[in-house]
């Protein structure tokens, strides 16, 4: 067997980007939500939240290599866009 990535692990990694973009979005939403009431500070909290998520997803995935890291990123573009389009944003 090869030391590469298999494509088994490498949808693994996209459908882990997918569910990372959930989970930011929604703490985007939420941070929004937060702020417009007068929470700057759970703002600040859930922004920081997700932020240090994303960079710590990436950083796993890029430890594994060049493809993980991409079908990661894939996964997290791909579903953004689904998301976006699916409340009605633009896309």
């Amino acid at each position: 067997m090869s030391a590469g990535v298999g494509i088994l692990e490498l949808a693994a990694f996209a459908a882990a980007g997918a569910a990372l973009a959930v989970v930011y979005l929604w703490a985007l939403a939420a941070a929004a939500r937060r702020l417009v009431d007068g929470g700057v500070g759970a703002a600040a909290a859930l922004t920081a939240l997700r932020l240090a998520l994303l960079v710590g997803a990436l950083t796993a995935a890029s430890l594994r290599g060049g493809g993980p890291l991409i079908a990661t990123a894939l996964g997290l573009l791909v579903a953004r866009l689904a998301l976006v389009r699916r409340i009605g944003g633009a896309g």
